[in-house]
């Protein structure tokens, strides 16, 4: 194999190992707007689990092998590919699966939904409207879920707070009875090392 060829002729590198970095890039990218800043194995596992599944794919692998001309075995469309064209870089984003109409389960999918539907309308010409009636229909129904998850996580996010707030209290009476020097039972140390237990797992 030629000299920094591998980008061109070894599948994994054709179309598997960039999307596999930018679903994990999406990945830790929740959990850091989640205020997960530092990745242990305990994150590091689900998240590239997640990522694998999601670009590991029949598709990109079957899209690997075409695009660097194995199956079918087509050579010209990786020497096309050699032909050195002096240009001026442009920064640009590729989108390897580009959007279809679905229920969209995030804001970036919501975005990518609203795009496809003006582009639906743009080219409406006297054609059909029930494509566009069911793009709607499906941002609607993703726009409800988020909301209904919103409204999910609001709760538990004030459970969270009252729980938290109600092991701060705990922990400074206790800290304050034991400063006084105040006498304890075997029956009290036992609650409350259970109690710190249970504060450390909130």
């Amino acid at each position: 194999m030629p000299s920094h060829s591998s980008h061109l002729l070894q599948p994994l590198d054709v179309g598997c190992f960039a999307p596999l970095k930018k679903a994990y890039g999406n990945q830790v990218g929740d959990l850091i707007r989640n205020h997960i800043n530092h990745i242990t194995k305990l994150e590091f596992l689900p998240a590239f689990k997640a990522a694998f599944v999601a670009a590991i794919t029949k598709d990109n692998i079957c899209g690997s092998f075409r695009g660097a001309g194995i199956i079918p075995y087509d050579p010209e469309a990786v020497l096309s590919k050699l032909e050195i064209r002096l240009r001026t870089p442009t920064l640009s984003i590729e989108d390897n699966d580009p959007w279809e109409s679905k229920t969209p389960g995030n804001p970036a999918e919501l975005a990518s939904q609203t795009e496809l539907i003006k582009d639906k309308i743009t080219r409406h010409q006297n054609s059909s409207p029930t494509p566009i009636n069911n793009a709607v229909d499906q941002f609607l129904k993703g726009a409800h879920r988020m909301a209904y998850q919103l409204t999910l996580l609001k709760s538990e996010n004030a459970a969270l707070r009252k729980a938290n707030e109600a092991a701060s209290q705990r922990r400074k009476r206790q800290k304050k009875r034991i400063q006084k020097r105040g006498t304890l039972t075997i029956e009290e140390g036992s609650e409350m090392i259970a109690q710190n237990d249970v504060d450390q797992q909130i």
